[in-house]
């Protein structure tokens, strides 16, 4: 079967999964938790963690427990970011604290960790050493969540201060899962973390999409409010160079945007487009997962699916 036609089967059987992760307890905690998890979301984490098991000789049934953790990992922090943020709309949907309220949010979050480390427990094969991979990557998002917050207060930004975080906050998420593969399936350390550099770099690529789509897509086709980093002042990859660019008219642009959003956004994307800071976003995120790749090259294991999870990304429009 090609790689095309498997993923649709392993989504299916990931969301079938998700469907059971937490049939009964309080009414105020299952029908949350089944919203966020019946929600359109996109399971790359957990279709990783998969690809890189059987790249190294595993299989999904393996590494299916920990995968799903991943994906709970991932719901808890985008949860508890959209109170933190007051988004609106997270994977086409109302947010948990819109739909509902912070408090039924905030104990939805906690619960999906709770069951995250559960499953974790249940996990068949280096349980162990995937409870510390784990427990380091839980601290690391919440580290790059608190460095995202102070940096909407600070005047400037460097490239590289962004990168860190962005590392910590997306990548490490995402290296998680491919590290996590790579020892369900008895991958020795040396495979196993550069499998997790891997993952780290495409987490990586793909924040820098989220900040770029952020600027030039919309609401309907990235299933998320983005009207809150630009009014909560977030030093985005192109915010930051435009900033270093023209600070003055960048900052006139971000108050029109509290005033009228489409204006001041509309401003934005203009200087952005003239300046060639968006053809250096798009040339960026190529390079990354380039490097990315190269990371696979000197492995002997099955690529195929890794290089193919590669495309994924680099071709992701929303």
């Amino acid at each position: 079967m090609s790689i095309a036609k498997l993923i649709p089967q392993y989504m299916e059987d990931l969301n079938k999964r998700l469907e059971e992760i937490y049939p009964k307890g309080p009414q105020s905690l299952t029908e949350p938790i089944h919203y966020v998890l019946n929600g359109s979301g996109k399971r790359l984490r957990p279709l990783l963690a998969i690809f890189t098991a059987e790249a190294c000789g595993g299989s999904k049934e393996n590494v299916l427990c920990p995968a799903l953790a991943i994906e709970l990992l991932h719901n808890f922090t985008l949860v508890h970011d959209d109170i933190m943020d007051q988004d609106l709309l997270r994977h086409g949907q109302e947010t948990v604290h819109r739909k509902w309220d912070n408090g039924v949010a905030i104990l939805t979050g906690d619960a999906m960790l709770s069951l995250a480390l559960d499953l974790i427990n249940q996990s068949p094969s280096a349980q162990h050493k995937q409870m510390k991979i784990f427990i380091k990557g839980l601290l690391a998002v919440c580290e790059g969540q608190a460095l995202d917050k102070e940096f909407e207060t600070k005047e400037a930004v460097s490239i590289d201060e962004y990168i860190h975080m962005i590392d910590l906050k997306t990548g490490y998420m995402i290296g998680l899962a491919a590290q996590i593969g790579a020892t369900s399936a008895g991958a020795d350390d040396k495979t196993s973390k550069a499998l997790r550099d891997y993952g780290c770099l495409l987490g990586r690529a793909f924040q820098i999409q989220d900040d770029y789509l952020e600027i030039f897509s919309d609401s309907s086709n990235m299933g998320k409010s983005l009207k809150s980093d630009i009014i909560l002042g977030k030093k985005t990859f192109l915010m930051i160079h435009a900033l270093e660019r023209n600070r003055k008219r960048i900052k006139t642009a971000l108050v029109t945007v509290q005033k009228d959003f489409d204006k001041g956004m509309a401003e934005i994307r203009e200087f952005m487009q003239v300046t060639d800071i968006q053809d250096i976003a798009r040339q960026e995120i190529n390079n990354i997962i380039e490097l990315a790749d190269r990371k696979l090259s000197h492995l002997n294991i099955k690529k195929e699916k890794l290089m193919y999870f590669s495309e994924l990304i680099k071709k992701r429009d929303y």
